[in-house]
C-alpha cells in the first residue's frame, strides 16, 4: 500500500507532503477533534519529556512485552499493520524489531513535535511509513486496508478508529485488533464481550499490576509532564513531588523509587467471512 494511494473516499482530498511526512490531518481547523489534555502534545518541552519516559521505561512494560509477542505471532511478509498514536516511536521501532520479515508498518500522530521526534527514532527501519492524521478525525483509508491494529494510549471516541467498531471496519478479513494501555478502560460491557458485540469473532482481555524502578531522570520527565496538566485540573506539582520524596523514602534508594504500574489489553480477532 503506496501512502500515494491513500486518499480521503469522503472528501477526495490531496494531501500534502511536510518535510517527508504525508499529513493526512482531515479537519476543518487543527483545534478539530483534538480536546485540551491532547493538546499537551504540541508543547516541544512536553514531548521531549515523554521522549525521555518512552525511552526509559518502554522495554519494562510487561504488558508491552506480552503484546509484542501476541503480535509477531500474527505477522508474515506483507501483512500491514497500523499504529494508532505512535507517540514518539519508541513503541514502533519496538514493534518493527519483533515482526517478521516482509511486515509492513504505517504509524501515525498528530502531533508534529512528536512526529519529528519519532522521525529521529525510526530513521533507519526501511518497513516503516510515518505519517501524520488525527484519530479522532476522519481517518484516509479504505475499509479492510490492515491485517492489524494496535492502538496505545488513544482516547476512546465516536469519531476514527479509536474504537472496537472502527477498528473492525478498518481491518482485513480475519485481522486482529490489539488496544493497549496503561489504565483501566472504561467499556460499556466487561472488554470482551464489547468487543463480540460489535463483531469480532473472539476476544481475550489481560491486566497487570507490578512494581517497576522509576529513575530520577523518569521522575523528573514526568514532572514536567504533570506541571502542565495543572492547569487542566491535574495534581499539583507540589504534591507529585511530596509523593516522590515519600516514595524515595520507602524504597530506601536515592534517586529511584518504586512505582505501582497498571496495564491492560484487548485482543480481538475478526471473522473470516461476514
Amino acid at each position: 500500500m503506496r501512502l500515494a494511494e491513500l486518499r480521503c473516499t469522503p472528501c477526495g482530498r490531496e494531501f500534502p507532503i511536510v518535510d517527508g511526512i504525508p499529513d493526512f490531518f482531515i479537519s476543518e481547523t487543527e483545534d478539530d477533534f483534538i480536546d485540551e489534555p491532547s493538546k499537551t502534545w504540541l508543547d516541544l518541552k512536553i514531548v521531549a519529556a515523554r521522549d525521555t519516559v518512552y525511552r526509559l521505561c518502554a522495554r519494562e512494560l510487561k504488558g508491552m512485552a506480552f503484546c509484542m509477542q501476541e503480535i509477531r505471532q500474527r505477522t508474515a511478509a506483507g501483512c500491514r499493520v497500523l499504529e494508532v498514536g505512535m507517540g514518539t516511536g519508541h513503541f514502533t521501532r519496538w514493534l518493527a524489531e519483533v515482526s517478521r520479515p516482509g511486515t509492513e508498518i504505517y504509524a501515525f500522530d498528530y502531533s508534529w513535535p512528536i512526529i519529528e521526534k519519532a522521525k529521529a527514532n525510526t530513521q533507519d527501519l526501511s518497513d516503516v511509513t510515518l505519517f501524520r492524521a488525527n484519530s479522532r478525525g476522519l481517518l484516509p483509508f479504505k475499509n479492510e486496508s490492515f491485517d492489524i491494529a494496535l492502538l496505545r494510549l488513544v482516547p476512546l471516541g465516536a469519531h476514527g478508529i479509536p474504537n472496537v467498531q472502527a477498528g473492525y471496519e478498518i481491518l482485513r478479513l480475519g485481522g486482529w485488533y490489539f488496544e493497549a494501555g496503561w489504565e483501566q478502560v472504561r467499556y460499556e460491557t466487561f472488554p470482551t464481550e464489547w468487543a463480540m458485540q460489535h463483531g469480532y469473532e473472539s476476544a481475550e482481555h489481560h491486566e497487570w499490576q507490578y512494581w517497576r524502578t522509576q529513575t530520577s531522570q523518569e521522575q523528573t520527565a514526568s514532572l514536567i509532564e504533570r506541571e502542565h496538566l495543572v492547569a487542566q485540573g491535574g495534581p499539583t506539582v507540589k504534591k507529585t513531588q511530596h509523593q516522590v520524596k515519600e516514595a524515595q523514602s520507602a524504597s530506601g534508594e536515592e534517586g529511584s523509587v518504586q512505582k505501582m504500574t497498571h496495564e491492560h489489553l484487548l485482543i480481538a480477532n475478526k471473522p473470516f467471512s461476514r
